[in-house]
């Protein structure tokens, strides 16, 4: 009995970290590397600790705030506000890109695809879901770009490269605000003025939680801020989250987590590897290339395993173009972001015969939103 009991959880983690292939191959690529650098107490100083505790009280936060009804209480509130789907969709598109720059592009659209197909759904207004959707995952990955907290890579590049928060901020600036402008026209052109009325009641608020969560998440942006030092945010985070929400700890992302540090591993083994620091090095020695290393390579493996392993190679000098390009990366491909493949596996799921109609729409809309926000971050930076 105990050797089945001991298979059945053995299978059940096996399929936990299985369901990931970000993170399996992260981890083969960590093993592998350990083949051509042998493992040491070197490899503790491979890993920035402050990424992984940053994200871990972030997840934290954000999964005690959406449980308290916060951001379904907030969406519908906006929305019932409005009564054509142009204006709802607007509504909707806009949340997504202000919430972006707070918890992360997706846990956005977690919260906010679901509701934007009930919102449709309840409307008679399910033609126009596929393209509001596809519109609130290029806000969510515009908006998020933004801020250090607004995405994976951007937390760990802010940490990386010891930024500041004002000069992380105005090298997005131009990103953001340009993806913010194409939003708002694309959406009052794509979206007819159609009226509706969503019937709709807000949930109630779970206050006496959410000063907890609220608590938690000032804790992560101090911590961003480099206000607290990573380890006493993480003991901070502990000492809210047994007393007051230790169920929260199922929502952690943990294979997320651990592919961090899987390419922490494997990008710090690479660069004790001469052969390879110097042929990469050639590559990243200006912002053109750079830039476009980290945009093209975002389409292929995502943009954070991206930004880990350009970084590796990148010195400081060429951390903007590094930043800007991962997250301009964020659009393009589906794999360009993992935000991406949420918000595809939702509209499978409500609109099974429409994935490839969804997927051609928002790669043309990708494309050309990466040409003009490319042109116009070469003007301001190098014109």
């Amino acid at each position: 009995m105990r050797k089945r009991g001991i298979r059945s959880v053995i299978k059940k983690i096996l399929k936990y970290f299985w369901k990931d292939k970000v993170f399996v191959i992260a981890f083969a690529l960590a093993i592998l590397s350990c083949f051509f650098v042998p493992p040491s107490a070197v490899y503790l100083d491979y890993v920035n600790w402050k990424v992984p505790i940053i994200m871990f009280t972030l997840m934290l936060a954000v999964a005690g705030m959406y449980e308290a009804n916060l951001f379904s209480f907030i969406s519908i509130k906006l929305v019932s506000r409005f009564y054509s789907i142009k204006w709802i969709g607007l509504v909707v598109i806009l949340a997504s890109f202000f919430l972006g720059m707070w918890i992360t592009n997706d846990a956005v659209l977690l919260t906010l695809v679901p509701f934007t197909l009930v919102v449709t759904k309840q409307t008679g207004q399910e033609r126009y879901a596929l393209i509001i959707v596809i519109m609130q995952t290029i806000a969510a990955n515009m908006g998020s770009a933004l801020t250090p907290m607004g995405d994976p890579q951007n937390i760990y590049l802010y940490a990386h490269y010891e930024l500041g928060f004002g000069e992380f901020v105005a090298a997005m600036a131009p990103i953001t605000i340009t993806g913010f402008v194409l939003l708002v026209v694309s959406t009052v052109l794509l979206i007819p003025n159609v009226p509706c009325q969503p019937i709709m009641v807000a949930p109630k608020v779970a206050f006496r939680k959410l000063w907890v969560y609220g608590l938690i998440f000032i804790n992560a942006l101090l911590c961003v801020l480099k206000v607290l030092p990573p380890w006493w945010t993480f003991g901070i985070t502990v000492v809210l989250i047994v007393p007051f929400g230790i169920h929260l700890l199922k929502k952690v992302d943990y294979t997320l987590i651990l592919t961090f540090i899987s390419f922490f591993v494997f990008t710090g083994n690479l660069s004790q590897m001469t052969s390879v620091v110097s042929f990469v090095s050639e590559w990243l020695n200006t912002d053109v290339s750079v830039y476009f290393s980290g945009l093209v390579v975002s389409q292929f493996i995502s943009n954070v395993p991206a930004s880990i392993l350009l970084s590796t190679f990148t010195p400081k000098l060429f951390w903007r173009p590094l930043l800007q390009g991962v997250n301009v990366g964020a659009m393009g491909t589906l794999l360009a972001s993992l935000a991406s493949l949420i918000a595809l596996k939702f509209v499978i799921k409500d609109f099974p015969n429409q994935g490839k109609t969804y997927i051609k729409t928002y790669s043309l809309l990708c494309v050309v939103y990466i040409a003009i926000i490319t042109a116009v971050v070469f003007i301001i930076n190098y014109l």
